[in-house]
């Protein structure tokens, strides 16, 4: 499989200069995706849209019997130029090393939507399944024609297409049925279109085939977009605001000498080079005078202003009498959890390059999550067409959920300068621009409340959410240059998946909040905030699967029975089950009594289970806790998983191992904070990351289930996590930890 970046759309003249082609397009996909045929074809703009009905806009089997896939999808560090790339080459059966992949530049590739929320293999994984599955189709209909033998009687294997011993053994390449022309199959939009490859067939599907990218990240081969160079170009550093809703009073001159000029545009203020360096050392220099703002609360009162902030408050799930059900109860519970605010924490810091044409061109270089999204934003943002915008898409640093939808701010910032200065414009933020400014994932809060009966069964349940909101489209660059920059979306302040405990009384209530400080800043947001990785689920599953935990200790029952008893969904039973039987589950109620060892630790272990976008996953962590430090160490995380049809174990073993090391980081370690005009973590000192010598030892069960489609598997491990470690830690000490992070100093307090 080979990775590649196409100058330009493919014309039926193109590929006939080549040898001939075969090309699949779509007539099943969403009419919302859809673009204008005449806005696509349009003779006057330089990057017409991609039809979703043209030539040579999704699959195209060329006359060396190459194939390209284009998508609009991006490879976020999880494999998706592996995975998607082994679906082509098993439905059109060719080699893996065949196929070529062409990923997010929006001039050559379609909007499929947002690289986010798990979706890829069960979204556009399914449509390059189904397309692959029309072009061998076709491609076995011409080789009928070509060798005089039924379709019924001719298998394909490499792309070769071969007809059995009775009707001679003759063959034929896929290159040779295609040469010297160019043929269409179009996917019907009704669904009926080729029949897929039953998994018993598979060759590719199913097997860790290694992943594409690692050996040239490993060699220091990748381009990523810190790496991009583009002819003429300046770099620029952004002299962001001292506060959140900070303005400019005044700007000064550079030092005498200086090889940098100053740009603003309204609140931006840049210095910009021909050499990096010295728009490094100007940016420093520079006076800049900015208005005082103080808009935010004191960061050890921020769940109580939270509280404050008027909300919209939305029914989740209601089922039954709550509040009559709690006020007969035997026993009541409550209890109150609270996620910190948090960085996506990219290694790299973003980088974004704009060219701005005197023609009304403009292209950008980006690493985006969305580069059809971010092509409509920067159209937006200069009152031009959306046919006038280009997004190249780039290698990044891993964003998980810091560029979703329409975002980057590094880019959106360039995008200004460029317009204002006449040439390319690269911009590189620092360590500081990017713990300070990135969109935070949001502290929230959660009010858990149960009622028991005397049998110790719960017969009322209840969870109040207070979230701010997922605002993902509020860039930097025409916030600070002035202008109107793209609507943001509708806040997320609810549930991302299914209740599966069946309470008989239950009240779910998310309260959809505002951003601190917003309500006082000049500009539309406050403590800008954007959720990462398994946006919202991750912190209310840390609510419920802990209140789960107090619950089994309040009835005196081991936590694993307790969910395989409310659960009756066979998957979810099976991941725990799976689970459980890794990590050498000791069933018995919580705390246990014989935790300590000779050397001062004391250790215990905690389950917990989700279902995030259909994916069913139960993790069983097991903890060293020192009482005297109040040190938490992971000794091992067991993780099983049913995410439907398996396409490469390997990789979904990686993703897990990455939902576990990242999220143990967030949970141990992981908090933004601020002072009441900005935020004071700003770099790996004051927001440190798990350490290599804090890394568990990590066993992954993937539970077959071939009969149901792949769904994501980048997010659901994610969420068992930090209930798992709250309860292990419960195990271990009999002290509930409700409030992240975990660090040693809040272990102490919690133990006394």
């Amino acid at each position: 499989m080979r990775s590649n970046n196409e100058p330009g759309k493919l014309s039926r003249r193109s590929l006939l200069r080549a040898g001939g082609a075969l090309v699949v397009m779509s007539a099943a996909v969403p009419a919302a995706l859809r673009p204008s045929i005449a806005q696509a074809a349009a003779a006057d703009v330089p990057f017409p849209t991609p039809d979703l009905n043209e030539l040579a806009t999704w699959l195209t089997v060329h006359a060396n019997s190459d194939v390209t896939w284009r998508t609009g999808r991006v490879e976020l560090g999880q494999g998706n130029r592996t995975a998607l790339a082994q679906m082509v080459a098993e439905e059109l059966d060719v080699a893996f090393d065949k196929v070529t992949m062409v990923m997010g530049s929006t001039a050559v590739t379609p909007d499929q939507g947002v690289t986010a929320a798990s979706s890829t293999i069960a979204r556009a994984g399914r449509q390059a399944r189904q397309m692959a599955a029309e072009a061998r189709a076709a491609l076995l209909a011409l080789a009928s024609e070509v060798l005089g033998v039924p379709v019924g009687e001719l298998t394909v294997e490499n792309g070769v297409v071969r007809s059995s011993e009775k009707t001679g053994r003759k063959q034929v390449h896929y290159g040779q049925l295609v040469r010297g022309r160019v043929l269409t199959a179009v996917t019907p939009a009704d669904g009926q279109g080729a029949a897929l490859k039953p998994p018993g067939e598979y060759r590719l599907v199913g097997r860790s085939v290694p992943r594409v990218d690692i050996e040239d990240k490993v060699r220091q081969k990748t381009r990523f977009v810190h790496d991009i160079r583009v002819p003429g170009m300046l770099h620029a550093r952004v002299v962001h605001p001292k506060g959140i809703g900070s303005t400019v009073v005044s700007v000064g001159e550079l030092p005498a000498g200086s090889n940098a000029q100053v740009v603003r545009v309204g609140n931006l203020v840049a210095v910009v080079a021909e050499q990096e360096w010295d728009a490094v050392r100007g940016a420093v220099a520079l006076p800049v005078t900015w208005s005082d703002w103080n808009g935010l609360p004191a960061y050890e009162n921020w769940p109580a202003a939270m509280r404050a902030i008027p909300s919209k408050v939305m029914t989740h799930a209601q089922k039954g009498d709550f509040d009559g059900a709690y006020a007969s109860a035997a026993v009541t519970l409550e209890a109150t959890y609270q996620t910190p605010f948090e960085n996506h924490g990219m290694i790299g810091p973003s980088c974004g390059i704009a060219d701005v044409r005197a023609d009304g061109s403009v292209t950008v270089w980006s690493s985006t999550q969305y580069p059809q999204g971010l092509r409509k934003a920067v159209a937006q943002m200069l009152g031009i067409a959306n046919e006038q915008v280009e997004v190249v898409w780039a290698d990044g640093s891993g964003p998980y959920g810091r560029f979703a939808a329409n975002y980057d701010d590094a880019a959106s910032e360039a995008v200004f300068l460029s317009r204002e200065l006449g040439r390319p414009v690269r911009v590189q933020w620092t360590r500081a621009d990017e713990h300070i400014w990135e969109p935070h994932g949001p502290g929230t809060l959660h009010d858990m409340s149960a009622g028991i009966d005397e049998s110790g069964n719960v017969v009322a349940w209840k969870h109040d959410a207070f979230m701010a909101p997922n605002n993902d489209s509020t860039m930097l660059g025409p916030i600070l240059a002035g202008v109107q920059g793209p609507t943001p979306r509708k806040p997320v302040g609810s549930w991302t998946g299914p209740d599966l405990y069946q309470f008989p009384n239950l009240l779910e209530l998310a309260h959809q909040i505002p951003e601190l400080g917003a309500d006082t800043s000049p500009y539309p947001f406050g403590i800008r905030t954007t959720y990462l990785r398994s946006p919202g689920q991750y912190q209310i599953t840390f609510a419920q699967e802990a209140f789960v935990d107090e619950i089994a200790a309040e009835t005196g029952r081991d936590p694993l029975q307790l969910r395989l008893n409310l659960l009756t969904d066979q998957r979810a039973t099976a991941v725990l089950r799976a689970a459980a039987e890794a990590a050498g589950w000791e069933s018995r109620p919580s705390p246990r009594s014989d935790a300590s060892t000779t050397d001062g630790t004391v250790t215990g272990q905690g389950v917990a289970f989700v279902v995030r976008d259909g994916t069913y996953a139960a993790a069983v962590v097991t903890v060293e806790v020192t009482p005297a430090t109040g040190k938490i160490l992971l000794t091992e995380v067991a993780v099983a998983q049913d995410q439907g049809e398996i396409i490469n174990p390997r990789a979904i073993e990686r993703q897990i191992t990455s939902c576990v090391i990242q999220t143990a980081s967030r949970v141990l370690h992981e908090e933004v904070k601020f002072d009441t005009s900005n935020v004071t973590t700003v770099d790996w000192r004051s927001y440190p990351l798990l350490r290599l010598d804090e890394t568990p030892t990590i066993k992954t069960v993937l539970v077959p289930n071939p009969g149901t489609a792949p769904t994501g598997v980048g997010e659901p491990a994610v969420n068992v996590m930090p209930s798992a470690i709250s309860s292990a830690v419960f195990d271990a000490t009999g002290v509930r930890l409700r409030t992240m992070p975990f660090t040693p100093e809040a272990v102490k307090a919690a133990m006394g």
